[in-house]
């Protein structure tokens, strides 16, 4: 044995660890509070503003109305964050969600280090912190990563525990699943019995479920699992209508079973998989395609890789609710898949996928380099030249980063010329990874906060808190809906108005004080008739267009008006609809 060549490899291994965790940190906590609010980050955000309003943390709110459609654990991350730093901003309410992402590319790492070799759980911590996916929604407020976490710490404590099946085992094993739940729902306790179901059952080890140690474990950590639901139902307020424990059925078990929205096609996974791990998704399929027609020389470990990710897919298929994050907890799974492909099957009839499935991945990464390169010649196509600003940050952008990619690979590829690879075909994956860190950390810390800085929400709700500073919220009312981001950057004490139908706007216009009326304009056409000539004149303030904006965009474009003390009393009919939809 060559003990020199050993060493090398060893420090080689511990280098790539290292070098892991410090490209994760930056990639997913690096800018986390740059841009604002989007989309539903703003109900994490602002049901925590209203828990630190009202005193109450077992009750959600947003704009006062019940909201309880997620369990509670993800909001007392954030407060808690909020608590420790004294501040409750984007960067509090994206932190857990970073800390479970980058959790979870651990727990892959070690998964892979355990199962197959420290190169297999290394190489799998790269694909995942670099599947777009994965870091998407380590950038985002949700509760999607602390399920993700959840799930795969379960799996690999299944792993570390495996030979062990005692109450310790499957108390913390639960313990982990339920805690999960409390999070996002009950997928954090299903998805994990899903995977580790091939093993139980290939390897007879389900007759250890059997044992009371095991349905004690289950009762016990289910009971903490329902004690805050529990505890929300015996303290309701009279007027506080969700139950905790009802909206875990219908979110959970009814939606499963017949949706109430969400309804996609079943074939959604099929390409949604693909989307949330790349740039991968070409090295994904050629996994695949390498790997089945091989199962029976397989050996078992690789063979349970497989049947997981396959038993996770069809779960999510088969529920009647889909979306295509839904399947987010498959990734890791798909991250071991093709690190084991690629680092631990040596097979011949594997040689040919590999060999294709790194040259398109290849082509691939030439491709995002050159669209990076390009960009501004794209911007000038899309006649964003208009926005001038806009067009040179992220046009130049387009070209740093492209070319930083591309000289970042050429030193990788250079550097990856070893013999610490097992086939020649695999020493490009250095080089491809440190294209899609840099893309990455391109897009997310320099591109992605420069398209923000041109969304218009945030200065529309302020120039709103400008001319409605000192008026108490019950003199802003929303129609027919209020909107969470909007409500925690006006950050009033008190809940503002919904006006929803015509008894609430006459309640609203009673007392003649001057009011504020808070809408988007798609709902022009939703006035009540005795208040539509409101639309006859131009918002006092409005959401700004951009050049670029679709009719959709536009219509979803906030406008507000003041109301004075006069109560116009106008027939629809009487209304222009011309004139209405102008105004809209």
């Amino acid at each position: 044995m060559d003990y020199n060549k050993e060493d090398t490899k060893g420090v080689t291994q511990h280098w790539m660890v290292f070098l892991l965790g410090l490209v994760s940190l930056l990639l997913l906590f690096w800018g986390l509070g740059r841009r604002d609010l989007w989309g539903s980050e703003g109900r994490w955000a602002e049901i925590t503003r209203e828990m630190f309003l009202t005193g109450d943390f077992f009750h959600p709110t947003i704009g006062g109305e019940p909201y309880f459609d997620k369990p509670l654990l993800t909001y007392w991350l954030i407060t808690g964050v909020s608590a420790l730093t004294g501040t409750l901003n984007e960067w509090a309410v994206r932190l857990p969600s970073a800390i479970f992402g980058f959790t979870s590319i651990w727990a892959t790492v070690i998964l892979g280090r355990r199962l197959w070799s420290v190169q297999v759980g290394c190489l799998a911590g790269w694909l995942l912190l670099t599947s777009y996916g994965v870091l998407f929604w380590s950038r985002t407020a949700a509760a999607d990563t602390e399920n993700l976490a959840a799930i795969t710490l379960c799996i690999l404590w299944y792993w570390v525990r495996r030979d062990r099946p005692n109450f310790k085992t499957f108390l913390i094993f639960y313990l982990i699943a339920f805690l999960g739940a409390l999070t996002k729902g009950l997928t954090a306790v299903v998805v994990p019995i899903v995977a580790i179901l091939p093993d139980l059952v290939m390897e007879k080890r389900w007759k250890a479920l059997l044992h009371p140690s095991h349905f004690l474990a289950l009762a016990v950590a289910l009971g903490i699992y329902l004690t805050p639901f529990v505890y929300a139902s015996m303290s309701r307020p009279q007027d506080y209508h969700s139950s905790g424990l009802g909206l875990v059925f219908q979110e959970n078990i009814l939606r499963y079973f017949r949706a109430f929205d969400h309804e996609e096609p079943f074939y959604i996974y099929l390409y949604a998989v693909p989307l949330l791990v790349l740039p991968w998704a070409p090295l994904l399929v050629t996994s695949l395609i390498g790997l089945l027609p091989i199962w029976k020389d397989l050996d078992k470990r690789t063979r349970w890789l497989i049947a997981a990710t396959a038993m996770i897919f069809l779960f999510f298929t088969l529920s009647d609710s889909r979306r295509k994050y839904y399947i987010l907890p498959i990734t890791p799974l798909c991250a071991l898949l093709m690190a084991v492909f690629l680092l631990h099957v040596i097979h011949d009839r594997a040689i040919l996928a590999r060999r294709w499935g790194m040259k398109i991945q290849k082509y691939v990464c030439m491709g995002v380099i050159g669209f990076e390169i390009v960009l501004p010649f794209i911007l000038l196509i899309l006649k964003m030249r208009n926005s001038f600003g806009f067009f040179v940050e992220l046009g130049v952008s387009g070209v740093i980063v492209g070319g930083a990619a591309w000289f970042v690979k050429v030193i990788a590829d250079k550097q990856s010329q070893g013999n610490h690879w097992p086939t020649h075909d695999v020493r490009p994956i250095a080089g491809l990874i440190a294209t899609a860190v840099i893309i990455f950390g391109g897009f997310f810390f320099w591109q992605q906060p420069a398209v923000d800085n041109f969304r218009t929400e945030r200065s529309f709700i302020e120039e709103v808190k400008s001319q409605t500073n000192g008026w108490p919220a019950a003199r802003i009312g929303f129609f027919p809906k209020n909107d969470a981001k909007l409500l925690f950057y006006l950050d009033k004490s008190e809940p503002t108005l919904i006006l929803k139908n015509p008894s609430d706007w006459d309640q609203f216009l009673s007392d003649g004080q001057p009011k504020l009326l808070i809408m988007q304009s798609k709902y022009g056409s939703r006035v009540p008739p005795d208040y539509a000539a409101i639309l006859r004149k131009q918002p006092d303030i409005a959401e700004k267009t951009e050049p670029w904006d679709s009719t959709s965009s536009r219509k979803n474009k906030w406008v507000a008006w003041f109301l004075n003390n006069e109560r116009n009393q106008v027939s629809l009919n009487a209304i222009d609809k011309d004139q209405i939809s102008n105004a809209n």
